[in-house]
This record gives C-alpha cells, structure tokens and sequence, in this order.
C-alpha cells in the first residue's frame, strides 16, 4: 500500500512540474531564429508588429511604431509588442509563426516581403488576424493587406518638382525608389504623373537602390547616390531610412 502511495505521489509531483512548465512557457519570452518572441498579456487585447528594419530607423518602420505607441498609450485594454530588424523569408515566416503560438490576437507584418510568410502563417491560425502592410493578398478571412494613400503625396510631390524645374529651365528629374514591388511602381508613377501635369516635357531618371534599407551612418552608401543623375534638379523618392538625397 504505501508504495502505490508513493508512486502516486511521483506522478502528481511530475504533473504539477509539467503544468507549472508549461504555464511559464507561454507567459515569458522565448528565443526563435535567434529573435526574442514577446510574450502577451492575459487579460488584453495583444497586438503585435513585425519591422523589416529597426524601430527607430527614423523611416518605415519608425512610422509604424508610432502608430504601434498610440495605440499603446491610448486604446484601452490593449498591449503591444514589436519585433525588429527580421529579415524577410523563412526567419520571418518563424518569427510570425511563434508569435502566433504564443496567443497574439492580431499581428502586423510591415514588409512587402512579408506577405507570403503572413500568408501560410493565417492559414495555420485561422484564430489569429494577420494584416500585411502593402501587399496584395488576403484570404478574405483572417488574412488581409492595406496601405496608406501615399500615392497622393507622391502625386503632389510630382507637381511641384516639374513647376519648379520647368521655372528653372531644367527639364530633368530624378526619382528614388528600393524594388520594383506594386507598392513603388505605384507611388513612382503617381510622381511622374504629377510632373506631367505641371512640365509636361520634363523627363525621369529612375535609380532603384536595392535594398531599400541603407543605414543612416553608412556615409560609403550614401556615395553613390549623391553622384547619381548628375544635372538633375529634383531628386525625390520613396525609401526606408534616412537618406535621401537633395
């Protein structure tokens, strides 16, 4: 009798570990591709928002987590959380995943090169909104995409380049954008559009960085742009970072 006590006693020890385990599992962080995974807060509404770059990059990303803190500081009920500078493809496909996993109500993937990962991701979870940042693809479900209408500030832009240089004698533009995606293509030809409108004889010089991401600091990256479309009068564009040139 007293050792089927004992060995009872074992297993409900052993249980009650297990339980604990995987209690503190899913309320602290964990590492996956080398990125630390947040973890939610019971009880609220968590949000969580996925950088191509770093948060403070003073560009795209930096832009979303502005959005990210006021949602923060003024939406009741609601806890968010970042994770930065992942790369697109299979690290960001697992960063999303175990986000996911860990119980996140929405998350936010902020980079073309997000979308196919967002994709298979809400396909897995049908319980977790994934909303992509300037793609194309939704499910019509639990998976979507938006963007900003930025092509009207582009479009602006485009104007008031082609009147100044048309005032200026100098019919040559020059705009920068990172890949040819949807979303540039969309936005270089908004500027161009507006250009149209105002010099119709002005011509563009199109420069595509690749990537789109050049540090702030890197002064050798910065080079190439500054020798770029010699005689230009206007050089606008549409980039992540700081470091457009003028």
């Amino acid at each position: 009798m007293r050792k089927h006590i004992f060995w009872l006693f074992a297993i409900l020890v052993v249980v009650a570990f297990a339980i604990s385990a995987c209690g503190q599992t899913e309320a602290t962080e964990e590492t996956v591709a080398g990125f630390q995974i947040p973890a939610p807060e019971e009880g609220k509404y968590n949000v969580a928002f996925v950088y191509v770059g770093p948060h403070d990059d003073g560009g795209w990303s930096q832009s979303h987590d502005v959005g990210r803190m006021y949602v923060e500081e003024n939406v009741a009920d609601v806890h968010t959380a970042y994770i930065e500078n992942v790369p697109e493809g299979a690290d960001s496909e697992q960063v999303i995943r175990s986000l996911a996993r860990k119980g996140f109500d929405v998350i936010f993937t902020t980079s073309f090169g997000f979308m196919d990962a967002s994709e298979i991701v809400a396909e897995e979870f049908p319980d977790v909104d994934i909303i992509h940042v300037s793609g194309y693809k939704a499910n019509g479900e639990n998976f979507g995409n938006l963007m900003g209408a930025m092509e009207d500030m582009k479009y602006l832009a485009g104007m008031l380049a082609g009147s100044r240089a048309k005032m200026d004698g100098n019919p040559k533009l020059g705009y920068m954008a990172t890949f040819a995606i949807p979303e540039e293509l969309r936005l270089g030809n908004a500027f161009a559009l507006g250009a149209q409108q105002t010099c119709p004889e002005c011509t563009i010089d199109v420069l595509f960085l690749k990537p789109g991401m050049i540090p702030y600091s890197n002064k050798k990256a910065l080079n190439p742009c500054s020798r770029w479309c010699a005689g230009c009068y206007d050089r606008c564009g549409h980039t992540c970072s700081r470091h457009c040139c003028s």
